[in-house]
């Protein structure tokens, strides 16, 4: 089953014109991540409408370490986020649902191949390169 699910993402995006430009959660979301892929370089991002402060006064970074910046490299409907050492690579799944262009993480994937259900709100696709 597993390979018929990544087997049918590779034909679907095949097709796909762009994948390149800003990923957004596909929902109201109040907080989560934004990727911006463009010409091998992406910067990954995090967000939260949640504001704590300390005993200071002062706000805290919820998200240390981000934004991160780095290169990818693209193997069919693989996305490989790499900042820094091989280690800290990262994973992502290339998919399309009609004229829709989803970045689902490694998880997201593997919960849509067992269980065939997408994922609630995954990263989506909202400006093209291009339209940057």
């Amino acid at each position: 089953m597993r390979y018929i699910v990544l087997l049918l993402a590779a034909l679907i995006l095949s097709g796909c014109g762009s994948y390149e430009g800003l990923y957004v959660p596909s929902c109201i979301a109040y907080s989560g991540s934004e990727i911006r892929m463009e010409d091998e370089r992406f910067v990954w991002s995090k967000f939260t409408d949640q504001v704590i402060v300390d005993e200071r006064g002062n706000t805290v970074d919820h998200f240390p370490g981000f934004p991160i910046e780095g290169t990818y490299m693209r193997r069919g409907h693989r996305i490989t986020l790499l900042a820094g050492d091989a280690q800290s690579a990262v994973e992502m799944i290339l998919f399309r649902v009609g004229e829709e262009v989803y970045l689902y993480t490694a998880e997201e994937a593997g919960a849509f191949e067992s269980t065939g259900k997408r994922p609630v709100c995954p990263l989506q696709l909202q400006s093209p390169a291009g339209n940057l």
